[in-house]
């Protein structure tokens, strides 16, 4: 009441920094191995009990043999509880480790989205379009350039002229070969 008075919360005395991830961890497996040696131990007791409980049964020690199984079902009890929470730690355990890969997954997550956000924003679609188009136009250029310099320097020859030129270069040879022919010819119908 007088902490309400003077200003003083309870709450926030009591809120603690939440605990660490790897911390907790390793609690938990600290227990676990706490509830491990527990384990073996009440292991040993039980199988204690169940050799005194043929060692009396033997000796027609009625009582005292059942006195030995009920306490070896009672430490059965124990072990089986001590199981029970072995495996409740051993799943918060992964549950714990789960969280963490699912946390450094979303912050390697977030950072990619980041980067690419940054990319894209330093890469404007107008601008692409722009340099895109100054290729091209680049690419033009070159292609024009490169039909200019491929074509003949000097007077330029008309086709048909050389056309005409040609044929008449066969027709000669034609007429060579025909007159080459025709005076052997002749020679051999004198003889």
């Amino acid at each position: 009441m007088f902490g309400r008075l003077f200003g003083t919360n309870q709450k926030a005395k009591t809120q603690t920094k939440a605990p660490n991830l790897n911390d907790s961890i390793q609690q938990l497996r600290q227990a676990t191995t706490q509830l491990e040696k527990r384990e073996v131990h009440l292991e040993k007791k039980i199988q204690v009990c169940l050799n005194n409980a043929k060692a009396k049964s033997k000796r027609r020690d009625k009582k005292g043999a059942l006195y030995e199984l009920k306490k070896k079902k009672q430490l059965e009890g124990q072990l089986q509880s001590i199981q029970g929470k072995k495996l409740n730690l051993e799943t918060q355990i992964m549950a714990l480790e789960d969280a963490h890969l699912n946390q450094q997954t979303l912050k390697a997550m977030k950072t990619s989205a980041k980067a690419m956000q940054n990319t894209v924003k330093e890469s404007d679609l107008d601008k692409a379009d722009e340099v895109m188009e100054d290729i091209n136009e680049q690419m033009d250029t070159i292609n024009e350039m490169n039909n200019l310099m491929s074509e003949p320097l000097g007077q330029m020859m008309d086709d048909d002229e050389l056309e005409a030129e040609l044929a008449e270069l066969e027709e000669l040879e034609a007429d060579e070969l025909l007159n080459d022919g025709l005076p052997e010819v002749a020679m051999n119908k004198g003889n």
